[in-house]
């Protein structure tokens, strides 16, 4: 948008197309949704209402707000730091470049721990490890009442934005939040489940991933600066002292590449098994202490 098109009068419809094109040109894959939720940020309007106003004008305030964000958007940041929201299985949460942006993958992984764990009629425990957001911890703790949670993480940063969602949500009094560093820790006491979304992208691999991952996300989150197994050899270790009799652990891993060695890695524990995510990819493994 240049100076001189912001001297028009931009309809929303307008705005949008012109949005959606010059993205694609950048590169930007799903440019529409990218500026479906920029707009309506800016708008403060839900995306049904961004389509029933289509005709209504932007006024000069609202086009300067929205430019920096495109600009962001073309630099290939990603459209949930942008904004500084993202969605997760069904809610929302704040995010920031100190965290990871949760995934559509990780979902199933919930959806698999709320299946198992409903069939729970006492309470129980849950540890989410590497908790970042609390995405994973809040969704669990919003669908099973009977589950007390403590999310751990190692980032000060990340610590601040769990908190921040776990306020947000109203959960301050189900989660449990620790900072710590997971492979110099200790479980206080054995848990019902465990749960966690580890960095598994192995050092060599992180030049080669797409810009808006490897440039804008937190290497921290991302890698174990080693193979991508670090963390899965340590639990592995771990878990029979952190996992009650019986206990069940979940734990995402990264895609077909990876399952041989996971598999290998906690072939001990009782029932280990493999579980695909929406897009059919191996995704999580989920096994027992005996």
């Amino acid at each position: 948008m240049t100076e001189h098109a912001q001297e028009k009068v931009w309809r929303l419809v307008d705005l949008m197309r012109w949005s959606v094109e010059y993205l694609e040109k950048k590169g930007i894959e799903d440019s529409r949704t990218a500026v479906e939720w920029m707009l309506t940020h800016v708008l403060k309007i839900s995306r049904v209402d961004l389509y029933l106003s289509y005709d209504r004008p932007m006024s000069r305030e609202e086009l300067n707000q929205y430019k920096p964000l495109l600009l962001k958007c073309a630099a290939h940041q990603p459209v949930q730091q942008v904004v500084g929201q993202a969605d997760f299985y069904g809610f929302q949460l704040t995010v920031s470049p100190d965290v990871l942006i949760p995934r559509p993958e990780t979902e199933r992984l919930v959806e698999f721990v709320i299946s198992e764990a409903k069939k729970r009629i006492a309470p129980f425990s849950i540890l989410d490890i590497g908790s970042g957001t609390g995405a994973i911890a809040i969704a669990l703790a919003k669908h099973l009442p009977l589950a007390r949670i403590h999310a751990l993480e190692v980032s000060p940063q990340a610590v601040d934005i769990l908190k921040k969602n776990c306020r947000f949500h109203n959960l301050m009094n189900r989660i449990s939040i620790f900072q710590e560093d997971v492979l110099n820790w200790e479980a206080p006491e054995p848990y019902d489940i465990i749960v966690s979304n580890p960095p598994y992208i192995a050092e060599h691999e992180m030049e080669q991933l797409p810009k808006n991952v490897g440039y804008y996300e937190p290497p921290l989150a991302l890698t174990d600066r080693h193979d991508g197994l670090t963390f899965y050899r340590h639990f592995a270790r771990k878990f029979q002292d952190w996992l009650l009799p019986g206990g069940m652990a979940v734990v995402e891993f990264g895609g077909p590449s990876q399952r041989e060695s996971v598999e290998e890695i906690f072939h001990a524990y009782k029932d280990p098994e493999i579980h695909r995510d929406y897009q059919k990819d191996d995704r999580f493994i989920s096994f027992f202490r005996p």
